[in-house]
C-alpha cells in the first residue's frame, strides 16, 4: 500500500505546555489506523495539528505527497485531510440536509449528489430526519451526521476524534461498523482516536498508543492485543496477577 500520511517528529504546544512531542505516525492508503490513550495523552492535539487547527512547533506532516504543516485548516481540508471533531459539532439550527450541504461547500465536482445518496445509504436514520434540525437529533444520530458531513467534503483520509464518546454499546458498534464499511466500499483511509481500546483494535489494521504526548507503542492491532501491557492497561486483562485497577496503573510499563 502506498503511504498517504507521514508524520515525523511532530511537536505541539498549548502556550507554555508541551502537549505532544516527537510523534511519528504513518497511514497507508485504504488503511484504518487507531490512536489509543487516556485523557491528556495528546490524541486530540495530534488530530488538531494534522488538521491545521493547531500549528506544530516543529516536525513535518506529509499528506498525499505534499507537506501540509503551517497550512490553514481549510486548505488542508480541501486537500482531502478531513477531521470529524470530538463532540460532533454539527450545526444545531440547520436541518440534516443543510448540514450535509455545508459539508460539500468547497466542492465543485459533479459527484456531490452521488455522495449524498451514499451517506443516506450508510445512515438510513438521517434520510428519515432530513428536514429535522440537527440539534434535535440523538447523540448517535448527531455522530452519524458529523461523519456524513465530513464525507461530503470528499476526504482521502477521514480523521475521527472519539466517535464512540457518549454512545451506548449498541450505537458504538454500529458507528464502527459503518467506519469499516466506508473503508471497504470506498477505499478511503481512516485515522481514529478512541478511548475504547477494545472496539478500536477490533476494527483497525494498525495502532499507536500515546501517553503524555508521546507514542509509546506502535504495531499491528493483533500484535497490540497480545501485549501484556496493552491487555493490562487498556483491555482490562491483568497480565501479572496484580490485584485491582490502582495496582495495575502503578506498575511501570515497558510496552513489551
Amino acid at each position: 500500500m502506498s503511504m498517504l500520511l507521514d508524520v515525523q517528529n511532530l511537536e505541539s504546544w498549548y502556550g507554555p505546555i508541551k502537549a505532544m512531542q516527537g510523534v511519528n505516525l504513518t497511514v497507508s492508503a485504504g488503511q484504518i489506523v487507531a490512536v489509543l490513550g487516556a485523557n491528556g495523552a495528546g490524541k486530540t492535539t495530534l488530530l488538531n495539528t494534522l488538521a491545521g487547527v493547531l500549528d506544530p512547533f516543529k516536525g513535518k506532516i506529509r499528506f498525499d505527497g505534499t507537506e501540509t504543516q503551517g497550512l490553514d485548516a481549510d486548505a488542508i481540508a480541501r486537500r482531502g485531510l478531513v477531521l470529524v471533531p470530538e463532540g460532533r459539532q454539527v450545526y444545531p439550527f440547520l436541518s440534516v440536509a443543510d448540514n450535509l450541504t455545508m459539508g460539500a461547500y468547497a466542492r465543485r465536482d459533479k459527484r456531490v449528489a452521488q455522495d449524498r445518496a451514499q451517506v443516506l445509504d450508510w445512515f438510513p436514520r438521517l434520510r428519515e430526519r432530513l428536514n429535522q434540525q440537527a440539534g434535535l437529533l440523538s447523540g448517535g444520530e448527531q455522530q452519524m451526521l458529523a461523519i456524513g458531513r465530513a464525507w461530503m467534503s470528499g476526504p482521502k483520509l477521514l480523521m475521527l476524534d472519539e466517535p464512540s464518546l457518549g454512545l451506548s454499546p449498541l450505537l458504538m458498534r454500529e458507528i464502527f461498523g459503518i467506519i469499516a464499511r466506508i473503508r471497504q466500499e470506498t477505499g478511503v483511509a481512516v485515522l481514529v482516536v478512541e478511548q475504547n481500546a477494545a472496539v478500536a483494535l477490533n476494527h483497525a489494521d494498525f495502532g499507536y498508543i500515546m501517553e503524555l504526548g508521546r507514542v509509546v507503542a506502535a504495531d499491528s492491532c493483533e500484535a497490540l492485543k497480545a501485549k501484556d501491557d496493552v491487555r493490562d492497561a487498556y483491555l482490562g486483562v491483568a497480565g501479572h496477577g496484580s490485584s485491582g485497577t490502582a495496582q495495575r496503573w502503578k506498575r511501570k510499563r515497558n510496552w513489551r
